[in-house]
């Protein structure tokens, strides 16, 4: 027979805060570890330091915790990329923007995407890791991430090509193109070690995140040219 978990110390709001952000980030941590399906109450309450009680307390389970990690990282992305797509879309909704200017809004989108997918942080690699288990084993919680950022980010993307191929946003070939763009950058991430290996890097550093963000940049200008001169062939 399981020990009676011990009633919470306390409902200080200010503890309460505390004790919600502990197991956030033991969330983040085992949850990007093991997934959530292998994730137990047990060990998430011993690396958030608190009564095992607490997660059904504040989050009514393991579930609810998760979604929270999910919501968590909804706002890290808005956070770090949000402000400069709600610049993107507002340009995209004003009539008077031209496409040459979406192609400079273009490169700026992804070298920001560039810079951001390659960070190197405990956080980050926490959430890429729980982001690309999504990916491969979604669970309930993927729409909850699809419709808290990503939507608008590849939709953000879609606008832009189009206006620049002058084109339907949500033609497929369209969206395939945003794919293959998003895809050449979240290789970096998917593949780290390989790339790290291949390379004989340790981390990629100032001067390789530089040497990627040329090598992407070439290959968007190539894409979208080509696909340019496609549509005015005769």
């Amino acid at each position: 027979m399981q020990p009676k978990s011990k009633p919470l110390a306390s409902t200080n709001p200010e503890r309460g805060d505390a004790a919600r952000k502990k197991l956030i980030e033991a969330g983040l941590k085992i949850y990007s570890e093991v997934g959530y399906g292998s994730a137990s109450t047990r060990n998430l309450a011993a690396a958030a330091g608190v009564n095992i009680a607490a997660i059904p307390y504040y989050f009514g389970g393991k579930e609810g915790l998760y979604l929270a990690v999910i919501d968590h990282i909804t706002e890290f992305y808005q956070k770090n990329l949000g402000g400069e797509l709600v610049q993107i879309r507002q340009a995209l909704k004003n009539k008077k923007t031209t496409g040459a200017e979406c192609r400079v809004l273009l490169d700026e989108y992804m070298r920001m995407l560039v810079c951001f997918v390659l960070q190197e942080s405990e956080e980050h690699s926490q959430i890429s890791h729980i982001y690309i288990r999504e990916q491969l084993d979604p669970t309930s919680a993927f729409d909850r991430l699809y419709e808290g950022f990503v939507r608008e980010m590849k939709e953000t993307l879609e606008g832009l090509l189009a206006a620049i191929l002058v084109k339907d946003a949500n033609s497929c070939e369209v969206k395939l193109i945003a794919e293959t763009l998003l895809g050449q950058v979240a290789i970096f991430k998917s593949s780290r070690t390989t790339v790290l290996h291949n390379l004989g890097w340790k981390n990629y550093g100032e001067m390789g995140m530089a040497d990627i963000e040329r090598i992407v940049m070439f290959n968007v200008n190539a894409l979208v040219q080509a696909h340019l001169n496609k549509d005015k062939s005769p």
